[in-house]
């Protein structure tokens, strides 16, 4: 009897570690940007995921405005490609949650000072979608968190771009 309200304890225990750990890891991960930790970053944020996300979220906002305009079906990909490229960086993921608007204006990422310029306090929510994915909406983008090996990473970012109304 002893032995298993040991386990049953154990089994609690490790089920609240991993359900307070995706906030754990957001809260590092604020950290790092606040710090302007490029390593910490690196080690919190899959970026090939991020970027891979980001293209597609683009290339679908893009193509759904410029139908018909065969100056974007040349230009449209270099420039997704060249835009992507620039906020999928540390620095870049920090200007880009800051003003997640700025790439519908095409504007490249402005630098913000460390510890400026994202008020954390403007999270709306922070929440299990499933077992393996934590979804944090931060004024409409939503910062998506897969846990692989043993840790929690930033894999996808939802800028919240609809499709145009016609």
């Amino acid at each position: 009897m002893r032995r298993i309200r040991w386990l049953v304890l154990i089994c609690v225990v490790l089920l609240l570690v991993y359900a307070a750990s995706p906030y754990v890891a957001f809260w590092r991960f604020t950290v790092a940007i606040r710090s302007g930790d490029t390593a910490a970053l690196n080690a919190h944020v899959d970026f090939p995921a991020v970027r891979q996300s980001l293209k597609k979220q683009l290339v679908m906002w893009f193509s759904a405005r410029a139908t018909g305009h065969k100056r974007f079906n040349k230009l449209g990909p270099t420039l997704i490609d060249a835009l992507v490229d620039a906020y999928a960086t540390p620095d870049g993921l920090a200007a880009l949650i800051a003003n997640p608007s700025a790439l519908k204006g095409l504007q490249p990422p402005v630098q913000i000072p460390t510890g400026k310029g994202i008020h954390w306090s403007k999270v709306r929510y922070a929440f299990f979608t499933s077992p393996r994915t934590f979804v944090v909406d931060r004024e409409g983008i939503k910062l998506r968190f897969g846990f692989t090996g043993l840790r929690w990473r930033l894999n996808e970012l939802d800028l919240g771009l609809a499709a145009p109304k016609r």
